[in-house]
């Protein structure tokens, strides 16, 4: 079987949660036994070592231009995916089996001559007209608001469209693809989780008293998280023993003097580090108090993964089927919120029995390869029938 997969950004190193995502399925396709070619149409050129990388799984990589100008803010499409147009102009030299879309941003590759798109397969990591609507919440600028609720109505308007010529659908969260199967049941959709390696979760050290969050820091709804949680939840934190508020994430170079207007006494901010293996190692549990979002939060799966029980409000555990009290504690009240925090630093026990329930469920529910490969098994039948 031949896939073409088409991103909006390189999905390797795979240090957010798009690209770890994208990254797990290439590879579980290749496992497969597919033929790989990768199409990317992103703001940056990958580094050598990053294209040898991705090489190892896809016969064949294609970097697109991202062209975007003032004027396309006046068109109906969505300027993330107006940005893409050129991906409708490509040459692409195979006929492929699927084309599997990750993400509403390379729609314009459905406007290629080389496309067949009944083979058109749409990875949907967000309900993006949602998504758009939260970061127009969580903005402080009023321009940066006006964007988003701009684009949040153009997505809304394309995602109309996409179902008139797309009727093949992988959701990464399972909420949104109960609500998207009310909507249109005749599609051939499915809830996809996302990748995780069964073999890679680690245990919890519980040696420190470190409160971690791992998250885009240029992102307005992370910033919005972080700023809550140093608000109303940090404070009341800073008589524990031992606590320390630790941040780390990707800046894109924006600065971070947003965080100066809070106390950072106990806060530890790690911009753009190069790995977080060791921040995820010297950490007790993860707290993820995004306030405003949609899709699922794979920041909280990964923290799992990696050895943390998890403290959440109901927006940082959408779509992950984490059962509070179970799985995970949650809370969206700030001294609810800060209850279960101070409850786990002082119960080792307890974080340590919901880290185990958590990672029990992630690696039962979230065979990523399995539920993919039966996906396509029940497509092939039904092109044979």
């Amino acid at each position: 079987m031949k896939i073409l997969l088409v991103c909006s950004d390189f999905p390797y190193p795979p240090n957010h949660g798009l690209r770890v995502d994208t990254w797990g399925r290439i590879k579980a396709l290749a496992e497969l036994g597919c033929k790989l070619h990768l199409v990317v149409c992103g703001k940056q050129r990958p580094g050598d070592a990053d294209i040898k990388a991705v090489g190892d799984y896809v016969e064949e990589i294609v970097l697109c231009p991202r062209r975007s100008k003032l004027a396309d803010a006046l068109r109906l499409v969505p300027m993330q995916a107006q940005s893409r147009a050129e991906l409708g102009r490509i040459p692409l030299a195979d006929d492929y089996d699927y084309v599997l879309l990750e993400g509403d941003y390379v729609y314009p590759i459905l406007d290629n001559p080389r496309i067949r798109r009944e083979r058109a397969i749409l990875r949907v990591h967000n309900d993006e007209a949602i998504y758009f609507k939260a970061l127009a919440r969580s903005a402080t600028s009023l321009l940066h608001k006006l964007y988003y609720r701009m684009e949040s109505g153009k997505f809304a308007a394309l995602q109309k469209k996409m179902r008139t010529r797309i009727d093949k659908y992988l959701f990464i969260s399972n909420k949104e693809f109960e609500r998207f199967r009310a909507l249109d049941p005749a599609a051939q959709s499915l809830f996809l989780p996302p990748p995780v390696d069964g073999e890679a979760f680690r245990a919890g050290s519980f040696r420190t008293r470190h409160v971690v969050f791992v998250g885009s820091l240029f992102m307005p709804n992370n910033r919005e998280a972080i700023e809550w949680y140093l608000a109303h939840i940090h404070p009341g934190l800073l008589d524990v023993p031992g606590y320390r508020f630790v941040v780390a994430g990707n800046s894109r170079g924006q600065g971070l003097g947003w965080l100066e207007a809070h106390d950072l006494r106990n806060v530890e901010v790690h911009d753009t580090p190069a790995s977080l293996e060791d921040i995820y190692a010297n950490g007790y549990l993860f707290v993820n108090p995004m306030r405003n979002g949609a899709g699922v939060k794979l920041k909280t799966i990964e923290a799992i993964q990696n050895g943390l029980p998890v403290v959440s409000t109901s927006v940082g555990c959408e779509g992950t089927g984490l059962i509070d009290g179970k799985h995970m504690l949650l809370a969206d009240e700030p001294r609810h919120f800060l209850g279960h925090i101070r409850t786990l630093l002082a119960d080792p026990a307890r974080a340590q029995a919901l880290l185990e329930a958590a990672q029990h469920f992630i690696r039962g529910q979230y065979d990523h390869k399995e539920v993919l490969k039966s996906y396509l098994q029940s497509l092939n039948a039904k092109l044979s029938s």
